[in-house]
């Protein structure tokens, strides 16, 4: 990846890996999955995956899924470490339905981005990339360190640093790539509509930009406003500073911009200002 601006449109790939899938098969598996998941699957294309969520029923989120059509079974794909607790999940459900699932074996792939190339579509990074088996010819590998700050530039939130399972879809800003909001019914989806159409959550996804020196990595920092209020915080910081990026909350009573990162003691460490994500979620 070369210099700032190639954050908007990269080109190169990176190895897959951290995630689970299971295979779902059964003459009802669409309708079932479509019972279980955020997003409307039977709008799913050809050689496209579609994301979504798996929620509890008080709409919080259980897993943040991939899901796509394989011959005559559907894969449903998330973190590794959540893997056997949606299948656990998914079987649970499955009372009377045509429905099977089996956890898959990992298999090598990569995920390409900015190169026109045949294989599974899927919006890992904010916008589609495809995953492939063959690596192309002539590409650059982007780092650890390139992803993960790619992955924050464009407000992708993580499991385990922005979202887990007491996080809202509204509050991770996921219900603008993983929720239909005109689909039939599943889990969770009352709250999730309710919030939609009369709430307000407490907290929102949120960028900070700032002139200050911390280390990269999933974190837990908090920030407070002008007041002293203690409104916001920092989950996640960019590798590959400077400038200085992260991801994190802010109140949504909150009216202000500018917050101080404070430590343990109170002391400020430093100011951060909340800023746009420069590239939006498709």
């Amino acid at each position: 990846m070369s210099g700032e601006a190639g954050f908007s449109s990269p080109q190169g790939y990176f190895a897959l890996s951290g995630l689970g899938r299971i295979r779902v098969t059964g003459a009802d598996r669409l309708r079932y999955l479509n019972g279980q998941t955020s997003n409307d699957l039977r709008k799913l294309q050809p050689g496209s995956a579609l994301s979504a969520l798996v929620l509890t029923a008080k709409g919080k989120i259980c897993a943040p899924v991939q899901i796509w059509e394989d011959g005559d079974a559907h894969v449903v794909e998330t973190v590794a470490e959540l893997s056997e607790t949606l299948l656990a999940r998914l079987e649970r459900y499955a009372i009377a339905d045509d429905v099977s699932f089996e956890l898959m074996d990992s298999a090598p792939g990569w995920h390409v981005l900015g190169e026109s190339v045949d294989g599974l579509r899927v919006n890992r990074l904010g916008a589609f990339g495809v995953d492939v088996s063959t690596l192309p010819a002539g590409l650059g590998e982007f780092s650890a360190d390139e992803v993960e700050r790619l992955r924050i530039l464009r407000g992708v939130p993580a499991w385990g640093a922005e979202i887990d399972e007491d996080t809202l879809p509204q509050e991770a800003r996921l219900d603008r790539s993983a929720v239909d909001f005109h689909k039939g019914c599943y889990v969770g989806q009352e709250v999730v509509s309710r919030l939609r159409s009369v709430g307000r959550v407490s907290e929102i996804l949120t960028l900070f930009r700032g002139d200050i020196s911390l280390q990269p990595g999933r974190c837990a920092w908090v920030l407070a406003d002008s007041t002293g209020a203690k409104t916001a915080r920092i989950t996640s910081i960019a590798p590959l500073s400077p400038p200085f990026f992260a991801l994190g909350y802010t109140s949504t009573r909150s009216e202000e911009a500018v917050f101080s990162v404070v430590d343990e003691t109170g002391a400020c460490l430093g100011r951060v200002e909340k800023t746009e994500f420069p590239l939006t979620l498709e």
